[in-house]
């Protein structure tokens, strides 16, 4: 299975004092925030992190040959020395943060961190409330839980649940990641320079076999992707067959967290997810699964007798949906 990885380059900004991690993308004629979620985040409905983050009007339309600043959260390998309050510090402003940064990871303050170990670092997203609202309505925008206001309370060291009209709140997004075949693998090293051709032409058979290896590991690699891929995806299937709708859309949103599924793959994983928000009566969310299905696959077209007269509104709501 071949991929076009898009050149790109990962970069480390600085927002503030915040060490944050992104990619900047140069936008093309056509290129909308959501169409950059779409290939970057596998997810359209993600695209708020990007139209908010560079200042973007509603409707997210770019100028061809505009930067871009997509944020990603990203893991980080735990060195000697390092400690949760000097990571909170580093990458989350306050070390005051540093309990907080723990439970990304599933880990607790008190738990011991071991050289090589893995943490997930959380991009910080600034939102500002353009109407007075509720951290616990902020927390249903971003992270689909209401109950997660009080870590927003928390990481915010705020006391109060409500936000002002105009007042801005930091967002730590640890469950939005840049898909990694978007990323670039760095270019290979030079060959070291040649001295005479007897030695060129010993180097000759080298490369070849180098460069066949490379492939091979790349294609065992991508089958190992895709089986990993497709076994979740047919877990997810039976448990919408068995009635579980519910169990779907979360199963699916870990799926893309945690995998790079390719673009046939992820037709498939926003189809189930529509209907699963179709059965679960959340139509507008089925309308926008049905959307990243149709940038991949256009002519996407059910059989009326074999599908629901429902899930044929929410495909043809899609498509008429700009």
């Amino acid at each position: 299975m071949t991929r076009i990885v898009l050149a790109i380059a990962m970069v480390c900004a600085t927002v503030g004092s915040a060490s944050a991690r992104m990619v900047v993308y140069t936008a093309r004629s056509g290129d909308t925030a959501e169409s950059i979620a779409a290939d970057y985040y596998g997810n359209r409905s993600l695209a708020l992190f990007i139209s908010e983050g560079n200042g973007l009007g509603r409707e997210g339309r770019l100028r061809p040959g505009q930067k871009v600043r997509i944020p990603t959260a990203f893991r980080y390998k735990v060195r000697r020395g390092d400690t949760f309050e000097g990571l909170a510090q580093k990458f989350l402003d306050d070390k005051r943060r540093a309990a907080l940064l723990a439970s990304f990871s599933g880990l607790k303050i008190s738990d011991k961190l071991r050289e090589g170990q893995e943490l997930v670092i959380p991009f910080q997203h600034l939102h500002q409330a353009e109407a007075p609202e509720s951290l616990a309505s902020v927390a249903r925008a971003f992270y689909g839980e209401p109950s997660k206001a009080k870590l927003l309370q928390d990481f915010n060291f705020r006391t109060s649940p409500m936000l002002a009209k105009g007042e801005k709140i930091v967002v730590p997004i640890a469950h939005v990641r840049i898909r990694s075949v978007r990323l670039q693998a760095p270019p290979p090293p030079k060959p070291a320079a040649k001295k005479d051709r007897d030695k060129d032409k010993e180097k000759e058979p080298v490369a070849p076999a180098l460069a066949a290896a490379d492939a091979k590991e790349a294609q065992k690699r991508e089958e190992e992707l895709a089986q990993r891929v497709g076994a979740q995806l047919a877990m997810a299937e039976k448990s919408y067959k068995d009635g579980s709708y519910s169990d779907v859309p979360a199963a699916l949103d870990k799926l893309l967290t945690d995998e790079d599924p390719s673009e046939s793959q992820l037709a498939e994983i926003f189809k189930l997810k529509a209907f699963s928000y179709v059965a679960l009566g959340m139509d507008e969310l089925a309308v926008n699964a049905f959307r990243e299905v149709i940038a991949r696959k256009p002519d996407l077209a059910f059989d009326e007798a074999t599908v629901s007269p429902k899930i044929r509104a929410a495909l043809d709501k899609a498509r008429k949906t700009p």
